[in-house]
């Protein structure tokens, strides 16, 4: 089987998660940053780890409606998928980021420091609701 890459998309930084073959578990993978290689690293990474699939974690409006990063992440989706032929699929990543930072409390020395593994945390977060969402519709 392959695997499914979750992205905690941000307008500096993209938290990233890999699954394993068995799509069962997500795990952190890496924090990039949200330039002009973005899309080639994330499309060479798919390649080296067989990835089928893209997991973006989508952000809702509470009143309603596309909000401005939301229309960012959708292009961004656009863009992976026409770069790389992989499909994107979208997930709710209503409060991933604080739930990351909750499991990593602990470890954190100062809020520069927190926000590196907690968009990796937030991706693997957003990819385990995925696969879970997943596993239990089939």
């Amino acid at each position: 089987m392959s695997r499914i890459i979750g992205i905690d998309y941000g307008e500096k930084r993209v938290g990233v998660a890999i699954s394993d073959d068995g799509r069962l578990f997500a795990f952190p993978r890496s924090v990039l940053k949200n330039d002009d290689t973005l899309l080639d690293t994330l499309a060479q990474l798919a390649q080296d780890e067989g990835v089928a699939l893209f997991v973006v974690g989508e952000s809702e409006n509470p009143q309603g409606g596309m909000n401005t990063i939301m229309r960012r992440i959708t292009i961004f989706a656009e863009a992976i998928t026409v770069r790389t032929g992989i499909p994107v699929e979208f997930v709710n990543e209503a409060y991933s980021s604080a739930e990351a930072r909750r499991a990593f409390e602990e470890k954190i020395k100062s809020r520069k420091d927190a926000t590196m593994p907690i968009d990796a945390a937030a991706a693997a977060i957003i990819l385990q609701t995925f696969i879970d969402r997943t596993r239990v519709a089939t």
